[in-house]
Parts: C-alpha cells; structure tokens; sequence
C-alpha cells in the first residue's frame, strides 16, 4: 500500500527538485534511467522499442529513456506526437541511433510518454494509429507517470485514452492511479539529486497529505522480474528500482489455534437468497463458511442447508441470532418484508454488510438511511449502478462523476456515515472522514454473475473477527480490503486451468476461498 498524491502537490515537489538541479534537465533525466529500467524489465535483449512523445516534459522523459534504451543495444524509434518535441531529449535520443518514425514497426514494447500529468485528452494521430496496432497486436504497453487520456486526479479515460500494461511513476503515485484500471500494474521509482536534502517522496510527503492510497494486489504473476538494485547511485544522484506498489498487507489469521472453538473466530449471520433466487443466499453462504472455521447462521432460507449442512439456520432476523457479523441483501427482494428484515438487522448495532437487494431498499426507505447513519460499523457494497441510485436517493441529485469517483464515494459515506466499498477493477473503500483506498486486483475475472454475493460472505466473516470498539476506522477499512483481496485471490485461482488462465464462475471462486486464504498467510509469513 503506498500514498498517492494530488496533481498540484507532485507540481510543487517536482518544483523544489527543479530548483535544486545541478544542470538542466537533471531529474528529467534522472526520471528516465528509472522509465528506461522498467523497459528493460519488459524486454529481452535487443528487442524493439517504440516510443510515443508528446512536446513537453514527458516526452523529453521518453526520449532521454529512449536515448539509455539504444546505448544498451535496443533498437528505438520514436513517433513525435506534435511538430515539436523537447529538443535536447532529441539531440540524445538521435544521437544516441534512436530513429524518428510515423508507424508502430515491429516493435515489442511501445512506451505512452505523451502527455502525463497534464493529460486531459487521449491520443490521435499517428500516435493512435500506433497504439491501436500494439493493442491488436498484444504488444505490452509502457506509460510515462500516467496513461494519455487519464486525468491524473481523478483517474478520468478521456475518448482514446491508453489502456497500459505497465504505468511508471515517480516518487509517489497519483490520485489518478487509484482510480483508472487503465494504468495496469503501477511501479514507482523515487529520485534524489546529488546534494538535495530529500527525494521525490521525501518532497511529497514533507509538502503535502496524501489523498489516497494504492496496492496492486498480486493475484497473478506479472510477467517482468524488476530490478532489485538501485537503477542509479553514486555521483549522479540516486534512482531506485522500479518496484509495484505493493499489496494490502496482512490479513487477519482465521487458523483456528489451541484453544479455539467454533465461536471464537466470530459468528457471521447471513440474511440472503429467497425462493425466486436461492443461489444467492448459498454462494453468500459459501463465501462466508470458506472465509471462517467459526459458526456460520443462515436466517430465513432453510435451502442453504440443502447445499451446505455445517450452516445453522433460523426463521427470521426478529429472533435471537447470536452473531457478531451480519450480511444482508443478496437476493433477497426488494419488498416491504426485506425493508423490515433491513430495519431489524440494522438495530441490534453489529457490523452489517449491506448488499445487492438491500442496498436497493436502503435507496427507497429513508428511515433505513437514518439508521446507517446511526449504525457503529455499516459497510455498504455497491457496484456502479447500485452507487448512482443510493447517491441520489441520499444526497437528492444526479451522480456527476465529472469531478472523479473520489468526491462523490466520499460524500456518501460522510452523508450515511458508513463505509462504502465500490465494486470494479479497481475495488475502492473509503469511510466518513477518511482517504480514499484503491486496489488494483490486476484482473476481472471476479466480474462473473453472483460473484458479488461471495464477497459479501467474505466481508462477514472478516468483519465477524474485529471488536469495533476496539479499532480505528482505517483499520477497519483494511480489513474491508483484505476481504476483497481474499475474494481477487480467489478468483483468480478459479480461473487458472493447466493451459492457462481461463473464465470461472462464483460458485468456483467461493470453492477457492481457503486457498486464497492460504496464499495470502504465505506471502505474509
């Protein structure tokens, strides 16, 4: 996990670095031993190399990158994507055998460095049509800060925008990477000039709070081996290696351990499914059984049982139900009798994941709002179409993203007081009060019909271990992340066959909780 920035703060670090250089387009240069590293890390020797450069900073980055990249032995081309092009990053980049093209080539890595951080529109041009042959011809994709055509603080895909594969930035990441799944895997290098007192991140983090915070959960191995030393150190100042943003850290332990019974990891209550959509309420189920070795209760749906007998079921929500975590929604319906299960659920003040169906009467029934917002630990979970209606249900306007997800997320978990986790690529959490929280999962292979619900068992039984009045509201958010990373980690292993990555379905990624489980334990340990 690592900071991300504003557009404005980067501005002001880069600022003071500038004023510190020793000679002209010292950092430019600088920044690009750690672009043309990352190239490496995404060749083999003597493959090509086309770049994309814009007229200003950045693509005096790509080309000095370009410049390195032809002294190592690649061959480099590069496409000028105005008449004019930073012309000292020229000069080196010619002089050192790089060629001026208008076409993709056979090149076997195309690097974006057209616009970066004031990229407020995508590519056109030959620089499109180039792309738009690397994207056909499944040539890797490196960008230089952020992908053309993505607003760098609000994470924004402009009309042909990049999709990469790779995105290398400095210092810390930006607002915008939280957001766009078009940046792929983010690595950062930071940068220090030969007698400046701090580096690019020491800048950053000394000038300016961070909005948000990124991981790329590795739930599939990248391709690439970065470097493992510093790209540069010494005289010339320091580069260090480009290296991922890093994942979401430890996840709670569920092993039982000596002492352990079947109630001590947390007992999770689950109110889904419904005669019309009984899947709903097992892979809900199954989710949260494969999640905990404590005791899951099934409320109102006695045909979990068929599919899973170590639940223990019960007639309503009104009764008693010794829980310490609730999920509720999952195909539950939409009908008075689910807004008073909701309301019942809601008033007994355990940690309670809001879902699917509930999430749809939370948006019609108003006194349900009041009570979220009177709720210790509500955790809403909605996908894009489910966020627009409880925005405009709650805040009484249309959704306007035209400002990014980061403002409107957090002015509905300020409105209802809650955490709310946002569904995509990129799953996003935020709670009242708090930053914005992005992670990459590096794959959609959870984008599959009731995968959703799974998560939503996940989410209860991670919830079920936590004494609320005991943690801090970013430690709960964490926790919500490590659900979501368990549920990514899972998926992916469901879609992995003997030939390759494949498709899975919810039921397949519910199967692959433990295991998910289990990697995630390993890579702490």
């Amino acid at each position: 996990m690592r900071h991300a920035y504003s557009v404005a703060a980067v501005r002001a670090a880069e600022q003071s670095l500038l004023s510190q250089q020793n000679y002209d387009d010292e950092l430019m240069r600088s920044a690009a031993r750690g672009v043309a590293a990352t190239a490496t890390a995404m060749l083999a020797p003597g493959q090509r190399v086309t770049i994309l450069a814009g007229p200003g900073g950045n693509g005096g980055d790509g080309l000095y990158a370009g410049a390195f990249l032809a002294e190592e032995g690649y061959s480099v081309a590069a496409i000028l994507a105005a008449d004019a092009a930073h012309e000292p990053a020229l000069q080196a980049f010619t002089g050192a055998g790089g060629t001026i093209t208008e076409r993709l080539g056979e090149a076997d890595l195309l690097i974006d460095a057209v616009a970066g951080l004031a990229s407020t529109r995508g590519l056109s041009g030959a620089p499109l049509r180039a792309y738009g042959e690397a994207k056909k011809r499944g040539v890797p994709v490196l960008a230089v800060d952020i992908p053309s055509g993505i607003n760098a603080d609000t994470g924004l895909a402009a009309a042909e925008a990049v999709e990469a594969d790779v995105t290398i930035s400095f210092g810390w990441a930006r607002a915008g990477h939280v957001f766009a799944p078009e940046c792929g895997t983010v690595v950062l290098c930071d940068l220090l000039l030969p007698g400046a007192p701090r580096s690019f991140a020491e800048e950053l983090s000394a000038a300016a709070k961070p909005v948000g915070h990124i991981a790329n959960e590795p739930t599939i191995p990248l391709p690439y081996q970065w470097p493992s030393e510093p790209v540069l150190t010494g005289e010339q100042g320091v580069v260090t290696a480009p290296k991922p943003v890093g994942c979401t850290g430890p996840i709670l332990d569920p092993t039982p351990g000596a002492k352990s019974t079947k109630y001590t990891g947390g007992v999770t209550a689950v109110c889904a499914g419904s005669s019309a959509f009984p899947g709903a309420g097992i892979l809900a189920a199954t989710g949260a059984v494969r999640a905990t070795p404590s005791m899951v209760r099934v409320v109102g749906n006695d045909s979990v049982t068929t599919s899973l007998p170590e639940v223990v079921p019960h007639a309503s929500a009104q009764e008693k139900v010794h829980a310490q975590a609730w999920v509720i929604g999952p195909g539950r319906g939409t009908d008075p009798e689910a807004a008073a299960e909701l309301r019942a659920v809601l008033k007994l003040g355990l940690p309670t994941i809001i879902d699917a169906d509930a999430l749809t009467v939370l948006s019609t029934y108003g006194d349900l709002r009041e009570l979220v917002r009177d709720h210790p630990c509500a955790v809403l979970t909605p996908h894009a179409g489910e966020f627009e209606r409880l925005y405009k249900a709650t805040l009484g306007r249309e959704l306007d993203l035209s400002e990014g997800l980061e403002i409107c997320l957090q002015e509905l978990a300020s409105a209802l007081d809650c955490f709310v986790l946002h569904k995509g690529r990129i799953t996003t959490v935020t709670g009242p009060g708090q930053d914005i929280y992005g992670m990459n999962a590096g794959h959609s292979y959870a984008a599959t019909a009731g995968s959703g619900d799974v998560l939503s068992g996940i989410l209860g039984a991670t919830l079920a271990q936590l004494d609320i009045v005991e943690v801090s509201a970013e430690t709960i958010i964490m926790e919500i992340l490590h659900a979501a990373a368990i549920h990514q980690h899972a998926a992916a292993i469901a879609a992995h066959t003997p030939d390759g990555f494949g498709i899975c379905s919810a039921s397949q990624i519910a199967a692959a909780v433990p295991q998910a489980i289990a990697r995630l334990l390993a890579m702490q340990r």
